[in-house]
């Protein structure tokens, strides 16, 4: 009884048009939007789109002052409707090549960690591709993509709660799914992690497939809606502390000593020497010149900082790391950038996070930023930092930062 009342509260919510602007609107400014709501990890349906999926898009719309409409439809359904114009998008969806000619994919709404999970008495193959029966979540993610990249999938449940037993129960030999998903669903089973094994395979985007031509009537609307996910954003895309443990692992040896490049100390002493006297403003105005210069694509006012001896050096580490750096930047004590493997956005790192939380913290303090997700290249990257110190009289001098593909640490590592 407690399921039929809850999914007929779903239904209702989800169908009625969810107010946001004037009530005299016409109609016609009312975005049609269908999703498919099936279980991320519980055997209840409506857990994570109630509590913050539907949340995110109530507010992005209610910024947009648009009214929405969100309707529950099978994929294939709105895959079609999008085609044909019946509905103008779809939640929340992997990217797919066979969706991209009709129709473009929002910024991430829900960033998923995809691991591939089976019972420790199974010896893991290189690929999972042939001679193991896949199991999947019905209508998931996880199936659609399994599907698109020639993956046969065995057997189907209706949450990853059945899709377990079956695991367990070796009627299948391996899952796809979320890590924190997979966590909660055995933990709702009692069950000991220890019993499974785990591999990360990638990081996946979800966001809404708008299709063309609602968005050709409507320009500047993917624009907005964009810039608003962020701001309606309650959490952060963030690395695990598993997953922070893994890199330390990999990473954590190499920075010790990258830390202790010849010639890095006393260029800091030096280079923090020079920049004591300057006041707020001119490191303000220093900022400014750099990022006007940056948009221009003029590389004359930073050319000395990219071409010394250390800048050559960060590059070397860079290109040694198998893709893992995609940049190394060391400040002095201000937080201005003193060498750059790569050209940078900005000149003064004192105000983010990355310089703020290790600036003088113990020496052995490691600071993970977020992780964005880089539309470009489709890398999913963060800012790893470090404090540099003195050896000898152990005084701060700086900080070292590094920007890394969380993929191909995790993947690398594993």
């Amino acid at each position: 009884m407690r399921c039929v009342s809850l999914w007929v509260l779903i239904f209702a919510t989800l169908c009625t048009a969810h107010s946001s602007a004037n009530q005299a609107e016409p109609a016609n400014t009312t975005v049609n939007l269908a999703t498919n709501i099936s279980s991320a990890y519980s055997a209840d349906p409506a857990t994570a789109y109630e509590q913050t999926l539907l949340p995110h898009l109530q507010c992005i719309f209610k910024q947009m002052q648009r009214d929405y409409s969100v309707q529950i439809m099978p994929w294939r359904r709105a895959y079609q409707d999008v085609k044909s114009n019946r509905i103008d998008g779809f939640f929340t969806a992997i990217p797919m090549r066979q969706i991209d000619p009709y129709a473009v994919l929002s910024s991430p709404l829900v960033l998923e960690n995809w691991y591939w999970f089976w019972r420790t008495d199974t010896i893991a193959p290189e690929s999972w591709r042939e001679g193991y029966k896949l199991g999947s979540i019905l209508g998931s993610q996880q199936e659609t993509w399994l599907a698109e990249a020639g993956y046969k999938v065995e057997m189907t449940g209706n949450n990853l709660p059945q899709l377990i037993k079956l695991l367990q129960s070796k009627r299948i030999d391996v899952i796809l799914a979320d890590r924190e998903h997979f966590m909660q669903a055995a933990k709702e089973l009692k069950l000991d992690i220890n019993h499974f094994q785990s591999r990360f395979f990638r990081y996946v985007p979800l966001g809404v497939y708008f299709n063309e031509q609602f968005l050709n009537q409507n320009p500047g609307f993917l624009l907005a809606f964009n810039q608003q996910i962020t701001r309606c954003s309650t959490v952060s895309f963030a690395v695990t502390d598993y997953e922070r443990l893994q890199i330390q692992e990999l990473l954590g040896r190499k920075i010790e000593r990258w830390k202790r490049l010849p010639n890095l100390e006393p260029m800091l002493i030096a280079a923090n020497k020079k920049t004591h006297g300057l006041s707020q403003q001119e490191i303000n105005a220093r900022d400014k010149k750099w990022m006007r210069a940056f948009a221009e694509n003029d590389y004359g006012y930073s050319i000395g900082l990219v071409d010394q001896p250390m800048s050559a050096e960060l590059r070397e580490i860079k290109k040694q790391s198998q893709d893992m750096i995609t940049e190394v930047i060391v400040t002095d004590n201000r937080g201005l950038n003193v060498a750059i493997s790569d050209m940078t956005s900005d000149y003064w790192q004192g105000d983010e996070e990355k310089f703020i939380n290790v600036y003088g913290k113990p020496a052995n303090t490691i600071s993970f930023g977020n992780i964005s997700y880089d539309e470009s290249t489709k890398r999913f990257q963060l800012h790893l930092s470090v404090p540099l110190y003195s050896e000898q009289k152990l005084e701060p001098l700086g900080v070292m930062i590094f920007g890394i593909d969380v993929e191909k640490v995790l993947s690398l590592v594993q």
